[in-house]
């Protein structure tokens, strides 16, 4: 620990020396310290757009967990573009919350916890590693840099939390949760009571986020579903109901057929427009991207630039969980433009976490059935290739992408995509 201490003093001289100028050492709060440090652009950039600086500059104190402009450079792009706009700038704050901790704790009170509890309401494990202190998965630059309204600590790395469930998923989940059992146990009609309850909840009360369009869908969903005589249909018709409200998807039921399960067949724009797109302009790309209904297809077209670092564009949307379950692999039948495009997965329907790609071919206008493992495709973590695989039951988005780094036009037009089992 003495080792430690004393690099730290070093550390913390060349940055008050080299990085903030001799006189930056007194007499700023933490957002004009950060702003005189050019390696710190991009956190004070994102601070600005979450609305934190003024919280950064009141009283206190604080302690900051600083990212550098290389840290921020790690993450996935199109998920700081996704971030820096509405609605995203809310997650976008929590993460920035996820590197403040209250109080002023200086490099010796931290060489000597095991975690700390975070402005936005988590834990962040430290550790101590061949004298190197790690704040999550994050090494720790340069150590006490004082403000007069706390203490920053310099990170190679962005620190992502982990994801907040909104109050309409809590309370969903916990009714699915409720109801499974009792549909399993061969009482489907005290599951449809269940279910019933909670989205009669949510249409008739105010407090959960849904907008008047959506009570009607689920109002008139509910009505459809009293109709049904059969009780295990009904379950299933208030879970599809269900489903949509958490993960924000289209309200068209799910089928399934010869063996398959239908995700989506694109005949109604609904399900054309729960895919969002996400381009390469957080880097100053200038790709562009946009989905449209075609005729019961859905189009994704544009264009990629390589300029100002960019080079991709791609599309994503969230589906209902455990919806492939029941598969081994995901079939589309596409018709390409002859360039090489990412279909991937994500074990998370909001923003961060993991994606799982798989690359394929596509023949310039001609249409192809593809089938890809869910289990084979390769796990990327904000960009970044790691090892681990996700299983079918953890999909929880789909996504392509064209992102084979060459400029020029692009058409994507999916007719379907379906869950199969490969085998029985």
């Amino acid at each position: 620990m003495t080792g430690y201490l004393s690099r730290v003093s070093l550390s913390t001289t060349l940055a008050l020396c080299g990085l903030f100028g001799s006189s930056s050492a007194s007499a700023q709060d933490i957002p004009t310290l950060a702003s005189g440090a050019p390696q710190l652009e991009s956190l004070v950039n994102t601070l600005a757009a979450a609305d934190l600086v003024e919280t950064l500059a009141s009283e206190g104190p604080f302690t900051v967990f600083a990212p550098t402009n290389d840290a921020f450079a790690r993450l996935d792009a199109e998920t700081v573009e996704a971030l820096l706009q509405e609605p995203g700038r809310r997650s976008l704050k929590r993460i920035l919350l996820h590197h403040v901790v209250p109080g002023r704790l200086a490099a010796s009170d931290l060489v000597g916890m095991e975690s700390v509890t975070t402005a936005a309401g988590t834990e962040i494990p430290l550790t101590l590693v061949k004298d190197r202190l790690l704040v999550g998965d994050a090494a720790v630059t340069t150590a006490g840099i004082k403000a007069d309204n706390g203490i920053v600590h310099i990170i190679d790395r962005v620190l992502i939390p982990e994801a907040a469930e909104a109050p309409l998923t809590t309370y969903l989940s916990r009714a699915v949760a409720r109801g499974v059992p009792l549909f399993n146990d061969g009482s489907p009609a005290a599951c449809s009571a269940v279910y019933a309850v909670a989205l009669e909840a949510v249409v008739y009360s105010d407090g959960w986020g849904v907008d008047n369009e959506t009570r009607q869908r689920v109002s008139e969903g509910l009505d459809r579903a009293e109709q049904m005589n059969d009780m295990g249909d009904r379950a299933w018709a208030y879970r599809r109901l269900i489903d949509a409200l958490i993960t924000g998807t289209g309200f068209t039921p799910v089928s399934k057929t010869d063996g398959a399960r239908t995700i989506f067949d694109f005949s109604d724009g609904g399900q054309v427009q729960s895919w969002r797109t996400v381009l390469d302009g957080v880097m100053g790309g200038l790709s562009t991207g946009r989905v449209e209904m075609g005729d019961d297809t859905m189009v994704f077209s544009g264009e990629t630039s390589l300029r100002n670092n960019g080079g991709f564009s791609s599309m994503r949307v969230a589906v209902p969980e455990r919806i492939f379950a029941d598969s081994d692999a995901i079939r589309i039948r596409v018709k390409g433009d002859g360039r090489t495009w990412i279909i991937g997965t994500k074990n998370a329907a909001g923003m961060g976490g993991d994606s799982f790609w798989t690359r394929f071919e596509t023949v310039d206008g001609e249409w192809q059935d593809l089938v890809f493992p869910i289990d084979e495709m390769e796990r990327h973590y904000f960009g970044q290739r790691r090892s681990g695989s996700i299983s079918p039951s953890e999909v929880r988005a789909l996504e392509f992408y064209i992102y084979d780094k060459e400029a020029g036009p692009f058409r994507l037009e999916v007719d379907r995509i379906e869950g199969v089992a490969l085998s029985i």
